[in-house]
């Protein structure tokens, strides 16, 4: 067996070493990375300009040229080139949905896209997230959704998977041999060969049954949508792309479980309520130490609606679309979902 340290007769390394980085740090760089396109939008949203899902070059483009219509190279230069990080952008970044003053917004734009596209943001967090599912890391949650569905399904039923938020092409869900075909969709493909690059909100409605899913995947991605309203909204569009030619269908959610544990706003039964207002029933869930999975089967044949007391008056659509506290103490996030 080849010792990990050789090296060739000219000084390179027999085995090629992986990247690494340790899970702590993958989080910080996801969360930041998120943070960034977060900020972004609002910031584009406010000068009129609408970004694509389909890649930063052409994003880059179409900034440059809105920047430039405005005349305002140098604010856009000078948050392009300061220091990262710089205390006083970073404050104003956390508030740019009130800054009043485009000359500001540019700046920190600037300061956005630099760190995103010249200081290793975008590299960083394509790194993370795949590390993050490395096998040896336990990262994989589809490895629960597969072995959950290796004892409910039918053998003689071929299963297709829409997978949003996919980091890889050879996870679980993929090799299985449970879900054929597997379509992988996400917001920054690193591997577009495999994994399309594209906003699930943007995706076409299917136009028939051949085009939709018995499953939708949807790991850790509802807590980077940014607004409550929008996370309502992109859980009521998952039933576009379900079938409706078979009995059951399936949504896999996948969230921190501080987002339903350690919430204001939300608890499980409290998710479990708005699912079940749209039309699914949980079937399975597993709790690891920071990571709540769930599993709900959507039924064509029978979409009752089946609410608990949790903070919710039975029966009423209004109350799902309110925020309404939970549980309040020091400490707790604001997480919530609303329709």
């Amino acid at each position: 067996m080849l010792s990990r340290h050789r090296k060739t007769v000219t000084g390179n390394p027999v085995l090629k070493r992986r990247p690494t980085i340790k899970p702590v740090k993958a989080r910080r760089i996801i969360r930041r990375f998120h943070l960034l396109i977060n900020k972004r939008r609002i910031i584009c949203a406010q000068l009129k300009l609408k970004l694509v899902e389909n890649g930063e070059e052409l994003n880059e483009k179409l900034i440059k040229k809105k920047i430039k219509s405005l005349n305002m190279e140098k604010d856009y230069d000078e948050g392009w080139n300061a220091s990262h990080p710089d205390s006083v952008i970073e404050n104003c970044m956390l508030k740019v949905q009130v800054l009043p003053s485009n000359k500001d917004l540019v700046r920190i734009l600037g300061y956005i896209m630099s760190e995103i596209l010249q200081k290793g943001g975008l590299q960083n967090y394509q790194l993370a997230s795949t590390i993050g599912q490395d096998k040896n890391r336990g990262g994989d949650s589809s490895k629960v959704l597969v072995d959950w569905f290796r004892k409910i399904r039918d053998p003689n039923h071929r299963y297709r998977a829409l997978e949003i938020g996919s980091l890889s092409a050879k996870n679980a869900i993929s090799i299985s041999g449970v879900f054929e075909p597997v379509v992988r969709i996400d917001l920054n493909s690193n591997d577009p060969a495999y994994i399309e690059r594209q906003d699930f909100m943007d995706r076409p409605d299917p136009a028939s049954d051949a085009e939709r899913f018995d499953l939708i995947s949807c790991s850790l991605v509802l807590n980077f949508v940014p607004t409550p309203q929008l996370r309502g909204a992109m859980l009521s569009r998952f039933q576009n792309f379900l079938r409706m030619d078979v009995k059951s269908t399936y949504v896999f959610l996948v969230l921190p479980l501080p987002c339903v544990s350690n919430s204001r706003y939300m608890s499980e039964s409290r998710l479990c309520d708005i699912m079940s207002f749209l039309g699914y029933e949980k079937t399975h869930k597993h709790e690891s130490y920071k990571i709540i999975y769930l599993l709900f089967e959507r039924n064509t044949e029978n979409t009752s609606v089946k609410l608990s007391n949790d903070a919710i008056e039975p029966g009423t659509a209004g109350a799902l679309s309110k925020k309404q506290i939970v549980r309040d103490k020091p400490g707790m996030n604001n997480f919530s979902v609303l329709l």
